[in-house]
């Protein structure tokens, strides 16, 4: 048995290299290369998108990219959820932020900023004959809002807001503007507050039942960086000052901001079979929906494929650390480690170690990494107690036979003991792979593209909500159909030698 547990740690050592190996960068490929790390938010069109490409787009991502290549840098982009941009910034994680943001008195204590580059203001996007009419007209009303962004600071009643001041408005926040612009939709709000280059997209796709009108006074969007990078701030200021000058800044206000180009829609006939067929094909083919559904599943089965492995390594590792306490009749260092382990990934919810795993522990890098470490950590605490059951299921007898026969309780263990475990244990095991499939669609939050962030593109693209999500839900459910007839089929092969 000690020989199994240095293969299983060998294992992991391989595994571990495997998954960095195919996420990270050899030193040779960024070597003398001064690449900076740019978080954004792109779900803020037509600043920054998902474009049919799958790609990070946009207004702000093209004038960044034209800014750093001006100062002599090469760009990644890194999308993330808008409110964790300053956090991630003030952290290491990224270098830049450009995401839409507002200048205020709040950031400031936080990152610099560089010289504004862009205008704006607040708009009210309200369903077509509303009543609202002002600002002052969503008191006592229900407003929806992106999250983290000015929109939410001006509706949110608090003690220095001079214009909602009834404590009854109901502000929903939610983390992309197309899902408050749903919301809208479904008749869950009054009014959505946002600025107004998206208000103006959201409208021109939806002109039939919304318009907006502006009400607030004008903010300014600049460009972030972390606290005291004065060189940093310095060299972005003089590409700004150089892409106006050169022209290319105009250039991507007309290609982004400027073009009235609306979303496509699709052709309403009456007829319903065949408008459902076009309401299909606009969903999942016009925008690409169908290669993003496909992305998301390679995704999916990647990370989970990945984190099985990795649980079941932790699994057994734990579990014989846990059985150390029987064999020597007390509690072991090992036994304690092992119950802390357990009883601190058991205690804390999945979505909330995934978020402490990817930003502060890998600082906003390798996201895919840190969802299969944290899912794999994750299932390894439930695994481990399925064989630990499983294996003190098996009659004592069993062991007591093994070492009368001269086996070593490692032997024991390995050709007696684990082979009637893995039997008893093997539903159980297969129903928390097939959880673990479906907790990896919280992998999300970290802007990983997977099955349910294919769904939200769509529907960022489409404001279509049914069919996307009815897809994603139709994929999770053929893949757990099927792994549940493997694991049935697995079963009765081991279950065979039981009926001889």
């Amino acid at each position: 048995m000690k020989r199994t547990i240095k293969k299983l740690l060998l294992l992991l050592t391989i595994f571990s290299l495997l998954i960095c190996g195919c996420n990270g960068k050899s030193n040779s490929d960024s070597k003398n290369k001064k690449t900076l790390r740019v978080g954004t938010n792109a779900e803020f069109a037509p600043f920054e998108y998902i474009n049919d490409d799958g790609e990070c787009d946009g207004f702000d991502i093209g004038l960044i990219k034209a800014i750093l290549s001006e100062a002599g840098y090469d760009c990644e982009v890194v999308n993330m959820e808008f409110k964790s941009l300053i956090g991630s910034l003030t952290t290491g994680g990224i270098d830049v932020t450009i995401a839409g943001m507002t200048i205020t008195d709040e950031r400031k204590q936080s990152v610099d900023f560089s010289t504004p580059y862009y205008t704006a203001t607040q708009c009210i996007i309200v369903p077509i004959g509303s009543d609202i009419t002002s600002l002052d007209d969503l008191n006592g009303k229900k407003v929806a809002v992106q999250e983290g962004t000015t929109g939410d600071l001006i509706v949110t009643p608090s003690d220095t807001n001079e214009i909602i001041t009834d404590k009854n408005t109901v502000v929903k926040q939610f983390k992309k503007a197309s899902d408050a612009t749903v919301e809208l939709l479904n008749g869950g709000v009054d009014a959505v507050v946002i600025d107004s280059s998206p208000a103006k997209k959201i409208v021109a796709a939806n002109e039939s039942k919304l318009t907006c009108f502006n009400d607030t006074s004008e903010e300014e969007y600049a460009i972030a960086v972390a606290k005291g990078n004065s060189e940093l701030l310095d060299a972005i200021n003089k590409g700004l000052e150089t892409v106006k000058e050169n022209g290319t800044y105009d250039e991507l206000v007309d290609k982004y901001i400027n073009n009235e180009s609306t979303t496509k829609t699709y052709e309403k006939t009456g007829n319903v079979f065949v408008d459902f067929i076009n309401k299909c094909k606009f969903v999942f083919v016009d925008t690409n929906g169908y290669i993003r559904l496909l992305n998301g599943l390679w995704v999916t089965l990647y990370i989970s494929f990945l984190a099985v492995i990795l649980g079941v390594i932790l699994g057994f590792i734990v579990a014989f650390m846990r059985l150390s306490k029987d064999r020597h009749g007390k509690n072991t260092v090992a036994s304690v480690i092992a119950g802390i382990y357990i009883d601190i990934i058991r205690g804390t919810p999945a979505v909330v170690q995934l978020l402490i795993m990817y930003m502060v522990i890998f600082q906003s890098k390798l996201g895919t990494v840190a969802a299969v470490v944290t899912f794999g950590i994750n299932s390894g605490a439930y695994v481990s107690e399925i064989i630990r059951a499983g294996i003190t299921a098996v009659d004592k007898g069993q062991m007591e036979g093994g070492r009368s026969l001269g086996f070593s309780y490692f032997e024991t263990m390995k050709y007696i003991i684990i082979p009637q475990a893995i039997k008893n244990i093997l539903p159980a095991l297969g129903n928390e792979f097939i959880t673990l499939i479906k907790e990896t669609a919280i992998v999300g939050y970290v802007a990983i593209a997977d099955l349910t962030k294919a769904s939200d593109f769509i529907i960022s693209r489409t404001y279509e909500t049914f069919l996307p999500l009815l897809a994603i839900a139709i994929i999770y459910y053929l893949i757990v159909k099927i792994l549940t007839k493997c694991l049935a089929i697995f079963e009765r092969r081991l279950r065979r030698s039981d009926i001889r």
